[in-house]
């Protein structure tokens, strides 16, 4: 069952690159500007007619639309994103310099979020409506309502320039990630720990908790059979959907923090028109989500004994019905 359905999120993740790839070169194409402005830097330079001709020729830019994009995809299919604009190196390995930052980073602040929501989410439904969960809500509260880049700038003047334990830019240790981790899990850590907090008090009203009592169950065992997987359910779900978003968000910690990420790197491109960067990079950072949605799906299949089965239902065309096919 489970390798059917990685297969599946890998047909699933080819059309959605496809789609994505797409879109993003039509885009793109419809984009006001010129790469060879920016190439041959026209507003700074005299640069012949004859020049500008010559380097769209090079890149391909004269032929039509549909020959551009055949010849990409071509490309693509090899694992081949082409040559920068800019730099003339090749867009996969640029990708794969400026790609690590910014996965350390999302993949950090996904585990830090888990690690604080669970706890303090557990704390805050079994001291329901006593001091510690009036702090814990009025603390997430105000932390959710501040945006990152201000936790960031924060951090930056405590940690860095009045403290100077750690470094305000670059990634010249792993301690350089401290503070960008920080400063996007904060945020999203708040909203988890409300998030868990509700799923866990609704489930200790449950019929099976109130059932597991009656068994003489602990109530350690409540909690972790009963109460916990239930309310982790959509804790993976959004966590797995907020990747896209997060590896966004890293835009602006990257710039904050001086780090080259490749946030930071696609916003540079799409400012100089290099196409070939920026198709290449919104495509692997696609293919990151796609992934991490998969990761997440069969997470949930682990959390989840009753989606296991519709899966194996799903996949083998059967309808879960009496044997009699009828209805009561």
């Amino acid at each position: 069952m489970i390798v059917k359905s990685i297969l599946s999120r890998i047909g699933q993740m080819i059309i959605v690159l496809f789609v994505l790839s797409t879109v993003t070169f039509i885009l793109m194409k419809l984009a006001p500007g010129d790469p060879v402005d920016k190439i041959l830097h026209l507003d700074e330079a005299n640069v012949s007619h004859q020049q500008v001709e010559q380097t769209r020729e090079s890149l391909g830019l004269n032929a039509s639309f549909l020959s551009q994009y055949i010849h990409w995809l071509g490309q693509v299919i090899h694992f081949d994103f082409g040559q920068s604009y800019q730099t003339g190196e090749p867009v996969t390995q640029e990708l794969l310099y400026y790609t690590p930052p910014t996965l350390i980073i999302a993949g950090a602040t996904i585990g830090v979020v888990f690690l604080v929501t669970v706890p303090l989410g557990i704390l805050a439904a079994k001291y329901y409506q006593r001091s510690l969960d009036r702090v814990i809500r009025i603390v997430t509260s105000f932390v959710v309502s501040i945006p990152s880049f201000f936790i960031g700038i924060i951090l930056i003047y405590c940690l860095s320039e009045q403290l100077h334990w750690l470094p305000s830019s670059g990634i010249d240790s792993p301690l350089s990630y401290v503070m960008p981790v920080i400063a996007l899990s904060l945020g999203m850590s708040a909203y988890y720990v409300r998030l868990m907090r509700s799923r866990l008090i609704e489930g200790y009203h449950s019929r099976e908790v109130q059932a597991s009592r009656n068994r003489g169950l602990s109530e350690r065992f409540i909690l972790r059979k009963d109460m916990l997987r239930p309310a982790l359910i959509p804790i993976v779900t959004m966590l797995g959907m907020s990747v896209g978003s997060l590896i966004g968000g890293t835009v602006v910690i990257e710039n904050l923090f001086g780090i080259p990420g490749i946030g930071h790197f696609l916003v540079d491109s799409i400012r100089a028109r290099d196409y070939p960067v920026v198709q290449g990079a919104v495509l692997m950072i696609g293919c990151f989500v796609v992934i991490a949605n998969t990761i997440s799906d069969l997470i949930l299949l682990w959390l989840d004994p009753e989606r296991r089965v519709h899966t194996r239902a799903g996949q083998s065309g059967k309808k879960d019905t009496p044997k009699g096919g009828g209805m009561l």
